[in-house]
């Protein structure tokens, strides 16, 4: 079971892996999830990391955003600050932006 620290700390992680990229959802930790809001009003609840990540690569539909993206997650998950959860929470998002840039 996770809890809202957790959901906090991923939350912390997309955000800042992801901030200042046009288009990109702002996550928000919910006891059981994440509320992701895009900068155009709609809302998205999503149930896993994976599900988070989708939802944030959905955005990108150039792959030189795509590939900034993955070097930053990729960069974030190398950093020794960012041991364990959020380094995780980073590799799970490289791997599925790797896929979605082939």
């Amino acid at each position: 079971m996770r809890t809202t620290r957790q959901h906090l700390i991923v939350a912390q992680t997309v955000n800042a892996i992801s901030k200042g990229q046009p288009g990109v959802p702002y996550v928000t930790a919910l006891s059981d999830g994440w509320l992701l809001s895009a900068p155009t009003g709609s809302k998205r609840i999503c149930h896993t990391v994976e599900e988070v990540w989708a939802a944030v690569i959905s955005v990108f539909t150039d792959p030189s955003l795509l590939s900034r993206l993955l070097k930053h997650q990729q960069a974030y998950a190398d950093d020794p600050d960012n041991e364990g959860l959020p380094a995780r929470t980073a590799q799970v998002g490289s791997g599925l932006t790797a896929r979605a840039a082939v």
